[in-house]
């Protein structure tokens, strides 16, 4: 697939993807703010319920003391009459607790009474407390007597009735049953967040508050109802409650909801992070593939010319004649058919440690000693080139259990990378040191390096470093995924650190002992 046609499937995704996020959202703040809502209108109604039962309440208290002052009234009637009944005349005048009493009976032709009136009159005539009875029990009171000790019966009812009616709002409002109300209308309507509250007059001064530290909050709180709406004589009370955890009482109600669509959208940005990373994944070995193809079909073509040209060479009689030729061309025969099967044999290993099926012969070596061999024999080609190949080899405990032909081979791919990679007179060094519980093998060289974003590419396997149409290294690209594989196998690691144009080193760690899971 082009590059273009792959970016315009990753933007039509990445719009897709976008607009799904953003509907996503809107949802989810459109569900929010509508749990809100609810909250706000279950909130003011539990308020206006605790209002209407504290007016209920307050009505209850009022018809009790109602009551007290009837029953008053109802004794003072009752021994009044009980005095008339014993003087009982149409016009009877008598005293009780120093009190004159004055009681007069209209009655009409059929002897039945339709008026009476009971007056209290003072030393000098003066008509005080009166009370008239007329036909069905209809009653009309008047009192225009001066207090004294003997306060009239009015008096008292009246009084009371004053006391009870125009008590302040802390003597009518009990902190105890206030939170009790608001917490059980909060719970009625299926609210458990914590809340704070206070009664604040007109003014907004406070009079009973919850919380001291957060009046400020609780008095501006938009949650709020008037106490005892009937009362006309009373300047307005108000009940004010403040949720100091509200949004997060309400995310916490909403959690499931919430973490579904989370994980949902988490896991479509996953799976298209995870397409995107396929499809360059996917282009990048297919580029990958190319450039191994291209190679490989280089590097058989160059054994397969020479094996023909040397069978057309054997095939004249002339040629084939002379025995020195005759050996020149079999042996070059020979070498080139070794060689075709190195390259497939390094194609075949690569399948092998891909697949896991590497196994590994382990015995106790020497590691110095292989670096001498392979360093010996790579030595040859180092000095065609005029170069050098320095050993340091500091370590003094170099017995490890490990797979020698692999070890060799490992060895001998850095080494032949320091000279391949060394344009000019190869500066090759070797350094060996004990570390922990291994041998630390350090392979350095004044090659030409690799830049910075390639350096962590070089161990993936079929890469080779980019080097635009000039090709004067050969190879497929396994060596070092070959090495790291190596390494890794027997426990240990390699790191790789360079300066372009000015060299790379290898580090690899091999443990003196490694139990190989399989």
């Amino acid at each position: 697939m082009k590059k273009q046609y792959i970016y315009i499937v990753i933007g039509i995704i990445t719009s897709a993807l976008i607009g799904l996020v953003v509907i996503q959202i809107y949802w989810i703040d459109n569900a929010v703010t509508l749990k809100e809502e609810e909250f706000k209108r279950n909130v003011r109604s539990a308020l206006f319920s605790v209002s209407d039962k504290l007016d209920k309440i307050e009505v209850a208290y009022r018809i009790k003391t109602h009551k007290q002052n009837q029953q008053l009234f109802n004794q003072q009637i009752n021994s009044l009459n009980t005095s008339i009944q014993k003087n009982g005349d149409s016009t009877t005048v008598f005293k009780k607790d120093g009190v004159t009493y004055k009681v007069s009976e209209k009655q009409s032709n059929d002897g039945q009474v339709y008026e009476k009136s009971i007056q209290s009159v003072s030393q000098n005539g003066q008509v005080g407390f009166e009370l008239n009875i007329q036909g069905q029990g209809q009653i009309s009171i008047s009192n225009n007597s001066v207090k004294n000790n003997h306060s009239s019966v009015l008096d008292q009812m009246f009084d009371g009735m004053a006391v009870n009616r125009y008590r302040t709002i802390k003597e009518r409002l009990d902190k105890s049953l206030l939170d009790s109300l608001i917490k059980s209308e909060l719970i009625n309507r299926g609210i458990k967040a914590k809340y704070q509250y206070g009664v604040f007059d007109y003014s907004g001064n406070e009079l009973i508050v919850d919380s001291v530290s957060n009046v400020n909050k609780i008095r501006q709180s938009g949650f709020y109802s008037q106490l005892f709406p009937n009362d006309v004589m009373q300047t307005p009370h108000f009940l004010s409650v403040f949720f100091p955890h509200k949004t997060g009482y309400l995310l916490t109600t909403m959690w499931l909801m919430l973490s579904t669509s989370v994980l949902l959208l988490i896991i479509i940005v996953w799976a298209f992070t995870f397409t995107i990373q396929t499809i360059f994944k996917q282009k990048k070995l297919s580029e990958v593939k190319n450039d191994f193809i291209s190679n490989m079909t280089h590097e058989l073509k160059t054994p397969i010319s020479t094996i023909s040209l040397a069978c057309e060479a054997l095939s004249d009689k002339d040629m084939s004649e002379n025995e020195e030729v005759r050996s020149n061309y079999v042996g070059m025969i020979n070498q080139e058919n070794k060689r075709l099967g190195l390259l497939v044999e390094s194609v075949l290993k690569s399948a092998t440690w891909d697949k896991g099926d590497l196994k590994l012969k382990k015995e106790e070596i020497d590691l110095h000693e292989i670096i001498n061999e392979v360093s010996d024999n790579i030595l040859i080609q180092v000095e065609s080139k005029f170069g050098t190949l320095v050993k340091q080899l500091n370590a003094t405990n170099t017995i490890v259990s490990a797979d020698q032909v692999h070890i060799t081979n490992l060895i001998y791919n850095l080494l032949d990378n320091a000279n391949k990679y060394s344009p000019e007179t190869p500066e090759i060094t070797i350094i060996t040191e004990n570390v922990k519980e291994g041998v630390l093998l350090t392979v350095s060289d004044k090659g030409q390096g690799i830049k910075r974003e390639n350096l962590n590419k070089i161990f993936e396997k079929f890469y080779r470093v980019p080097t635009g149409n000039v090709h004067d290294v050969k190879g497929f690209g396994l060596g070092l995924n070959y090495v790291k594989a190596i390494a890794e196998r027997h426990g240990g690691e390699i790191t790789a650190s360079s300066i372009y144009g000015k060299g790379t080193k290898f580090k690899i760690y091999i443990p003196f002992y490694h139990n190989e899971i399989n």
